[in-house]
């Protein structure tokens, strides 16, 4: 039994993780920025970038990196700007937002939402542009409501258009309850049990950096089950699975 045990956790095993430590080591911020005309993509922005070993690439998130750090051809919305050090791997981000000149534009607050039953808002606030002011969540229709209830956790679009048809997109975060505390409770009863990563096997779970750093990891095994594997007697209910994936889609944060 011992042996097929030992056996089911070395087939994890996996290298250590590159250990740069970069807290504090870039900084980012704005050093201009243009508004767009209504309906127009012709906003934009300029970042600039201190720290590490100088040089860097850019990105607006979700879209391709670049050696400069001017961003064009912008329409309405908030932008995330990810700035990555290519000698060292570490990164830093600011948020930015390209406003409407002449049209509408908007600021949200989120509440957090309950990984198995969705309770998380999204409040919008409107301003400028011509009133009324109607809203939209993803792919929805407009409605008059500025509130949006009843959200899972996850990234939401909120677009926002004023009477005179000019609109506005926003990214909305809806973040979840489960905390770290609760994912190192889960990993740490389960999975760091003796002969499989407690110590005798990488990684190490009693290690709370271990658990950070291989979130997806611990995401893909527990939801196929086989962690903690059968041969430890232990089993993850479907409540802890879903809290471990709402954890990891939320960011897999350690707070």
């Amino acid at each position: 039994m011992a042996t097929l045990l030992t056996w089911a956790c070395t087939n994890d095993k996996e290298p250590l993780p590159d250990t740069t430590d970069c807290t504090n080591v870039l900084s980012i911020a704005a050093t201009s920025q243009v508004d767009s005309n209504c309906g127009q993509s012709d906003g934009g922005f300029t970042v600039a970038v201190t720290g590490g070993s100088g040089n860097y690439t850019y990105q607006i998130a979700s879209s391709a990196s670049q050696s400069s750090p001017v961003f064009e051809n912008l329409e309405a919305g908030v932008y995330t700007v990810i700035a990555t050090d290519t000698d060292l791997g570490c990164t830093a981000e600011i948020e930015l937002q390209v406003r409407n000149q002449d049209g509408v534009n908007a600021t949200l607050a989120t509440t957090e939402s309950d990984c198995n039953v969705p309770g998380g808002t999204i409040q919008v606030t409107a301003a400028d542009g011509v009133q009324p002011y109607e809203y939209k969540v993803d792919d929805g229709a407009f409605q008059a409501s500025s509130n949006f209830s009843d959200l899972a956790p996850g990234a939401y679009a909120i677009t926002v258009r004023d009477a005179n048809g000019c609109e506005v997109e926003l990214q909305a975060q809806v973040g979840s309850t489960v905390v770290f505390a609760e994912i190192r409770n889960i990993v740490q009863t389960n999975c760091a049990v003796s002969g499989c990563h407690n110590g005798n096997i990488s990684p190490d779970f009693r290690n709370d950096a271990n658990i950070l750093g291989r979130a997806s990891r611990i995401q893909a095994r527990t939801s196929s089950r086989t962690m903690p594997p059968a041969t430890s007697g232990r089993s993850l209910s479907n409540e802890e699975i879903a809290n471990i994936v709402c954890w990891v889609n939320d960011g897999a944060s350690g707070n």
